[in-house]
């Protein structure tokens, strides 16, 4: 398949093939920002995090020194929501200077659930491609909000997401990031970064989620598309790898081999 072809998986979700993410104003996405949880590196010794329209937010981006700016991470939480084991990689991110902003898709009213978290699978019937489509325009509407914030650096932003937050972010088709990193997904929605943007994944083995699907699919998916996909692929059953020391070495590789250095 040419790099020009999108996966079909993608096409049928966001309605709109290859075509880059467009969200109108008023679609909802706007609370998964405003209720998004921020993790700021404030100093070298000290992380502050809370919700993005919180005082404890406000008041330390208020106290930040004049020009100062932060590399940051858009993180994407799976499909639980903000669960503990997205701080975890939360932070890690931070504590490598990256301020980390996660929009919680669950501030949308109504937003259905679709997988249950004891049983390690999706909600028969859960209606999942509108869901995938919904964290799509997340991503996109939060992209737009980073590219207004005076104290990021805008030279050093990167997209993260860890399992269904993973596939969401690995199926995103709009520039703007240095590098996209896939945790705990098998990119079963595509992967549809942009070319010359550079893609790490990482997951395990027998990870209780994987259902049927390859375990190797997001290196897969790199191969169909004919560029390179930095693939690691752990034993054991991890779904979340924030605990495993060579994945977090990877990803701190990655965070830094793909930064622009501060003039």
């Amino acid at each position: 398949m040419k790099r020009g072809a999108c996966a079909a998986a993608l096409a049928a979700l966001l309605l709109g093939g290859c075509a880059e993410v467009q969200v109108p104003e008023g679609a909802g996405a706007e609370i998964t920002w405003e209720r998004a949880y921020v993790m700021l590196p404030v100093a070298a010794d000290r992380l502050v995090g809370g919700r993005m329209n919180g005082v404890l937010v406000r008041e330390e981006l208020a106290a930040l020194p004049p020009g100062r700016k932060l590399p940051a991470v858009l993180y994407l939480h799976g499909c639980s929501g903000l669960a503990p084991g997205n701080f975890d990689y939360m932070h890690l991110l931070a504590d490598q200077g990256f301020a980390v902003l996660a929009p919680d898709s669950f501030a949308r009213p109504g937003r259905p659930k679709t997988c249950d978290s004891r049983l390690h699978r999706g909600i028969p019937g859960a209606p999942f491609a509108r869901v995938a489509a919904m964290r799509q325009e997340e991503i996109r509407f939060a992209q737009d909000r980073l590219r207004g914030l005076a104290w990021v650096d805008q030279r050093n932003v990167f997209l993260m997401g860890h399992s269904q937050g993973g596939a969401a972010v690995a199926a995103y088709p709009n520039r703007g990031f240095n590098g996209v990193i896939v945790s705990g997904s098998t990119c079963q929605y595509g992967l549809n970064a942009p070319e010359g943007t550079p893609v790490l994944s990482v997951y395990s083995e027998s990870d209780p989620w994987r259902n049927k699907r390859s375990a190797r699919g997001c290196g897969e998916w790199g191969t169909v598309y004919q560029r390179p996909v930095e693939f690691h692929l752990f034993p054991g059953n991890a779904h979340n790898l924030a605990g495993n020391e060579k994945a977090r070495g990877l990803i701190r590789d990655f965070l830094r081999k793909h930064s622009i250095p501060s003039r």
